[in-house]
C-alpha cells in the first residue's frame, strides 16, 4: 500500500516554543555598552529573525534573555543569531570594525511554558482516566515512562552549550479514527526510541489513546522540534503500515496522522517564574 510521507512545509503546528537563554562576554571580560542592552534595543534587532523578545536583563558580562521561537527553530540557531546581533550591535557602539571577540562561545539554554514539567508527567499519566477508560478491564491505552540512562544523556550533551530543552508533543490521528491498541503503541514507541540516537532526541515518557498520541520529549540544541515531530509522524506511519496495517484498514483512514500537531515547551519553571527572576536579577545588578 502507497502512503504519503509528512513533508515538514505541509503540516501546520499550534505552539509555545520559549526558551530562556544565558550568556557571557569573552573570558569574562566587562564591556560596558553591554549594560545597555535592554528590551528596547533587543527586541527589533531579533525580529527580522522571527525571534520574538519576551524578556532580557543585561550587565557588563552577562546577558539573559527569554524569547519565543517558531517550532521550525533549533535553539542553537536562535542563540547564534541572537548572540551574533548582539556582538554586531556592540561594534556599531564602540565604533570598531575588527574588534576581539565580544561574547563567549557558550551558552545555557532551557525551554520553559505555563506548565512545569511535573505537571505535564502527570497529565500524560491521567490520560486513561481524562478519556474515560480507567474502569475497562483491557483499558486501550498504553502509558511508559522511561528513565535517563548515561547513554540518553549522551544524545543531547553538546560542546559548548549545557541545555535542558524539554517538548510536550499530541499528535492526533486521522479525523480522529480510533488506530491505536496496546501492541501497536509500544510498536511505535520502540521505532522512535531505536531512532533516538539519529535524531538527537530522547523520549521520557508517552501516553497513547486510540485516537491521539501524548510524548514528552527531550532536543539536542541542534535539532528544531517541528523537525523531530514530522520524523516521528513519518516512522510511526510506516510501522503502522508494516506490521498493522489490518489496523489502520479497519479505521478507515488515509494517512495516520492529521497534518497538524501541537508542540509546547516545558521547563522546571514557568515562564512567568523566569521573567520574575529575570526583573529580580536585574535590580541586583543595577
Amino acid at each position: 500500500m502507497q502512503i504519503r510521507p509528512y513533508e515538514l512545509d505541509s503540516l501546520t503546528f499550534a505552539w509555545c516554543h520559549r526558551v530562556y537563554c544565558r550568556w557571557r562576554t569573552h573570558r569574562r571580560r566587562r564591556h560596558a555598552r553591554l549594560a545597555e542592552l535592554d528590551h528596547e534595543v533587543l527586541a527589533p534587532l531579533l525580529r527580522p529573525y522571527s525571534i520574538h523578545l519576551l524578556d532580557v536583563a543585561a550587565d557588563q558580562i552577562d546577558v539573559r534573555a527569554l524569547v519565543s521561537l517558531q517550532p521550525t527553530e533549533a535553539v542553537s540557531s536562535a542563540v547564534s543569531k541572537m548572540k551574533g546581533r548582539i556582538s554586531k550591535w556592540l561594534r556599531e557602539q564602540d565604533q570598531v570594525a575588527r574588534p576581539e571577540r565580544s561574547l563567549g562561545r557558550g551558552y545555557f539554554a532551557a525551554t520553559t511554558g505555563q506548565s512545569t514539567s511535573a505537571a505535564v508527567e502527570d497529565y500524560l499519566q491521567q490520560q486513561a482516566e481524562h478519556h474515560g477508560y480507567a474502569g475497562r478491564a483491557r483499558s486501550p491505552v498504553f502509558v511508559q515512562k522511561f528513565e535517563r540512562t548515561d547513554q540518553s544523556r549522551r544524545i543531547l550533551e553538546t560542546d559548548h552549550a549545557v541545555t535542558a530543552l524539554r517538548y510536550h508533543v499530541v499528535l492526533a490521528t486521522w479525523f480522529r479514527r480510533g488506530v491505536f491498541g496496546p501492541t501497536a503503541a509500544e510498536a511505535v514507541c520502540g521505532c522512535w526510541r531505536a531512532v533516538q540516537a539519529d535524531r538527537r532526541m530522547v523520549i521520557d515518557k508517552v501516553s497513547f489513546l486510540p485516537d491521539h498520541v501524548h510524548v514528552a520529549l527531550a532536543l539536542h540544541p541542534g535539532r528544531s522540534p517541528a523537525e523531530i515531530v514530522t520524523a516521528m509522524m513519518n516512522a510511526a506511519q510506516e510501522k503502522m503500515w508494516d506490521e498493522f496495517a489490518d489496523s489502520v484498514v479497519r479505521a478507515g483512514v488515509e494517512r495516520l496522522w492529521q497534518t497538524s500537531a501541537y508542540i509546547g515547551s516545558f521547563g522546571n519553571l514557568s515562564s512567568n517564574a523566569i521573567s520574575a527572576y529575570l526583573e529580580r536579577w536585574e535590580r541586583v545588578a543595577e
